[in-house]
């Protein structure tokens, strides 16, 4: 399904229009999900594609290594508790 949104430039105050084609599958849930919340399809799409952005965990390449970056809160694995892992192996 094609889906046009439009949005106000606050920096001007002129209108922006942009056409995105979702999967016919993902229309209802969009809709359902900006119902919910009263707000515009639009917004709702915005909401969702950051949603889905944040839910994977940053990476980075170190070395060749895809490294996980996490967060300041995550608890911090050590040596030891690898080798307990493998141990319960």
């Amino acid at each position: 399904m094609r889906l046009d949104i439009n949005r106000q430039n606050c920096n001007d105050c002129r209108e922006v229009r942009t056409t995105i084609n979702l999967d016919d599958d993902l229309v209802p849930t969009v809709k359902q999900y900006a119902e919910s919340r009263s707000i515009p399809v639009g917004k709702a799409v915005s909401e969702l594609v950051r949603k889905g952005i944040n839910a994977f965990p940053r990476t980075r390449t170190v070395n060749g290594l895809q490294v996980i970056d996490l967060s300041e809160n995550s608890s911090r694995v050590s040596a030891e508790h690898v080798r307990g892992l493998q141990d319960d192996e």
